[in-house]
């Protein structure tokens, strides 16, 4: 089952009226790579979908993050970042300067963090990792950062 179709049951089942509009917009979400702000995707969305409006998109995008369907990371600015929620699990580098995310997956950390909770009486369900910091080239991310202050 396609993780629209995932989606759109999800959401019937809390009650929500899927429209065809609201479908579209399901579609064009689900399958926006990368990270993202809604600003950018609002952009996007109606370009492609020209009757959607930004309240839509708004709503649309937290229910999506209610339903685990989408991951919400809050960079140190306070700009909400989104991604489509990954099957597989990675950790985020985000330069503070100019947003760009590395993702990353790192075994020795994976396993020194459930040493840790074990250590603490926890078992780990979940958890997100964000490491906050600089880009080491100073011009690609002086670039970046031009490119996102337009978006």
């Amino acid at each position: 089952m396609s993780a629209s179709n995932e989606a759109y049951l999800k959401l019937k089942e809390r009650g929500f009226r899927l429209t065809k509009l609201r479908e579209q917009l399901i579609d064009f979400i689900l399958r926006t790579k990368g990270h993202w702000t809604i600003k950018s995707l609002g952009d996007e969305a109606m370009a492609a979908i020209p009757k959607v409006g930004i309240a839509t998109i708004y709503r649309t995008v937290n229910l999506l993050v209610e339903e685990g369907f989408l991951t919400r990371t809050i960079l140190e600015t306070g700009i909400a970042r989104f991604e489509v929620t990954p099957t597989d699990h990675h950790d985020h580098l985000t330069c503070t300067l100019c947003g760009h995310i590395v993702e990353f997956e790192n075994e020795k950390i994976e396993e020194l963090q459930k040493k840790i909770a074990k250590r603490f009486g926890f078992v780990l369900t979940d958890h997100r990792m964000e490491l906050y910091g600089e880009c080491v080239d100073r011009s690609s991310c002086q670039k970046r950062s031009r490119k996102s202050q337009k978006i």
